[in-house]
């Protein structure tokens, strides 16, 4: 069990290193695109088709890595596409930067699936929902590290090329990281236990993909909800930042516990999500400054459930030589809805506010019933493997 944890934490730790390089890129990434002279048009279409891809692509490598077993593989390759990202601090051209960028995008879609698996895979000895709590809560602290290490270099230097020299170093310590880990992976004896029995229903997994689907498309996004904050002024447009930074530090703070909850209860702990969705928009559009700070505690929620107990979930039903595939399957479909849910939050924001009311409430209601059918065995499904 002692060495379990250890393996957790270094997946941990290797997302840690790579959240600083990537998330600490992509939050200067506007700007910088720009002072090489891209224009919004192409910012905003690479930006679409590098998320594009790295939704759409795990399908097919969380396919590759079931079929050809070669989730190591995928894993080290993902991660180091990162080490491309410290090279856009010497270049001139937009169009390398670019292909930097999308390249790494490509390598999240490559690893994910992959990497997923093995946290599953090892984490059956101390707890999945467990596992994926304490692999989020070093994600998230990258996610924050990152962001600030380029403000407080932009802040002191008013370079962009200082902060992504400093990104050399958590490139290199993901890879030493990733070597350590490597080795210490014990995947012989995790094989043996591919032949245990999994409580698998069609039904059950089509149930929860349609969960995940409606409840990410009736999720409000931040970047609608910052916009809305500067349009307003209720809040100090220099502080958005520090909004996102604390929904993603609730993220971090919460996900062990959250994990931990879904030990012990299952899906059950998921009617939460829908619950919170469906007050977020009342609380985002009031004209309260107060009511948006709850929105962003609420958000911070919401995102740790979806980050450590949806993944969870996966592993609870589906046998480790499918899994792969299905991560790639949860992960394709958690991005399209967001890209839906997007697009018509967008739409109906320009229209009407009370629309959007009405839209979040039907799509989380669907998911609501999706996930109630599943955890109270509504369809007769035996109780899922780990509630035995």
């Amino acid at each position: 069990m002692g060495n379990a944890y250890l393996t957790i934490i270094l997946f941990g730790i290797v997302s840690l290193f790579g959240d600083i390089v990537y998330e600490g890129v992509r939050s200067i990434l506007g700007p910088f695109l720009a002072s090489l002279g891209a224009g919004p048009l192409i910012i905003g279409f690479f930006s679409g088709l590098g998320e594009f891809l790295t939704q759409s692509l795990r399908l097919l490598f969380g396919y590759i890595s079931d079929k050809k077993r070669i989730y190591w593989i995928l894993t080290i390759i993902g991660y180091s596409l990162i080490c491309f990202l410290p090279l856009c601090g010497i270049l001139k051209s937009w169009e390398i930067v670019v292909f930097f960028l999308l390249l790494e995008r490509i390598g999240k879609a490559i690893r994910t699936p992959s990497r997923d698996t093995l946290i599953s895979l090892v984490g059956k000895n101390i707890g999945i929902g467990r596992s994926f709590g304490i692999h989020e809560v070093f994600d998230q602290i990258g996610a924050v590290l990152g962001p600030l290490i380029f403000f407080f270099s932009l802040k002191r230097f008013k370079t962009y090329s200082i902060g992504f020299n400093l990104m050399w170093i958590p490139s290199i310590f993901l890879i030493l990281t990733l070597i350590v880990l490597k080795k210490m992976y014990r995947y012989e004896e995790i094989e043996k236990k591919r032949v245990q029995d999994y409580n698998f229903s069609k039904k059950v997994f089509i149930s929860y993909i349609l969960f995940v689907f409606f409840s990410t498309a009736g999720l409000l996004n931040f970047p609608l909800v910052s916009y809305h904050i500067k349009k307003t002024g209720l809040i100090e447009e220099s502080y958005i930042p520090i909004l996102y930074l604390m929904a993603m530090g609730i993220d971090g703070l919460l996900a062990l516990f959250i994990g931990n909850l879904y030990d012990k209860i299952k899906l059950k702990i998921l009617i939460v999500v829908p619950l919170l969705s469906i007050f977020l928009p009342f609380l985002c559009f009031s004209n309260s400054s107060v009511s948006i700070i709850f929105a962003i505690l609420f958000y911070g929620i919401i995102i740790g459930c979806d980050e450590t107990v949806l993944r969870a979930a996966i592993a609870d039903v589906i046998s480790p030589d499918k899994r792969g595939f299905a991560y790639g399957i949860f992960n394709s479909i958690y991005g399209f809805g967001f890209l839906i849910g997007g697009w018509i939050v967008g739409v109906l924001y320009g229209k009407s506010i009370r629309q959007i009311y009405f839209y979040i409430f039907l799509t989380e209601i669907i998911s609501l019933f999706f996930i109630l059918s599943i955890a109270f065995k509504r369809y007769g499904v035996e109780k899922w493997e780990g509630e035995k």
